[in-house]
């Protein structure tokens, strides 16, 4: 018996579907498109129940892996500062209306004026 595996051409093929998949998730994470980025990899962790990947390419996933979660940590913080803005600028224009005399409306209130 040969101390080297044999790989059949649907592992092979599987391998590179992962790997592919993994290039495609981190080019979509770059792109902000994170559907596409959990499409990638759900269709990724489907094709690896059925694979053994090698130390060689699960080094390179991992790597990629690795730059998609900087992106969506990058994501995170931006939406976080974006959030934390739109809160801001809202109490200011609470804080606007208020001292022209302008009462905010309750929510699910409506006012009619003739």
């Amino acid at each position: 018996m040969s101390a080297t595996r044999q790989t059949s051409p649907h592992q092979l093929h599987d391998r590179q579907a992962i790997e592919l998949l993994t290039q495609q998730a981190f080019e979509a994470s770059q792109a902000g498109d994170w559907d596409r980025v959990a499409i990638c990899y759900e269709s990724r962790g489907i094709t690896l129940q059925a694979c053994v990947l090698d130390q060689a390419l699960a080094h390179r996933v991992m790597a990629l892996d690795e730059q998609v979660r900087a992106a969506v940590l990058v994501a995170q913080a931006a939406i976080s500062s974006l959030l934390a803005d739109t809160a801001q600028v809202k109490h200011q224009l609470r804080r606007l209306r208020e001292s022209a005399g302008h009462v905010s409306p309750v929510q699910g209130v409506m006012h009619r004026e003739a």
